[in-house]
């Protein structure tokens, strides 16, 4: 009987802006799928290892190792992500720090 392989993962990298700032950071990441990507940056943001109130996601890529070029990925990405920071306004993506709930 043969086995089923896991599939290999890719690299990915996520492009974002935080609070309106004029250069954009990058972060990298070797995941299944490119929601997981996002879900990563927004577990760092979660835990305060990115300083800021807000982030504007502006592309979650993926490396096409035969073209060495990226390819973008975030429709996929936000389809299948689920985070509760992550919100839409006038066509760009955000994640903004949630409030913790009042009793």
């Amino acid at each position: 009987m043969k086995k089923k392989a896991h599939p290999k993962p890719a690299e990915y990298r996520v492009r974002y802006c935080i609070n309106g700032s004029a250069q954009d950071s990058t972060q990298y990441y070797s995941v299944f799928h490119s929601s997981e990507a996002l879900e990563f940056l927004a577990h760092t943001f979660r835990s305060g290892h990115i300083h800021g109130g807000s982030l504007n996601i502006l592309e979650v890529e993926e490396l096409n190792r035969f073209t060495n070029g990226w390819e973008n990925r975030t429709v996929k990405a936000v389809a299948h992500a689920e985070i509760p920071e992550m919100t839409l306004e006038n066509g760009q993506l955000y994640f903004k720090q949630c409030q913790p709930k009042k009793d």
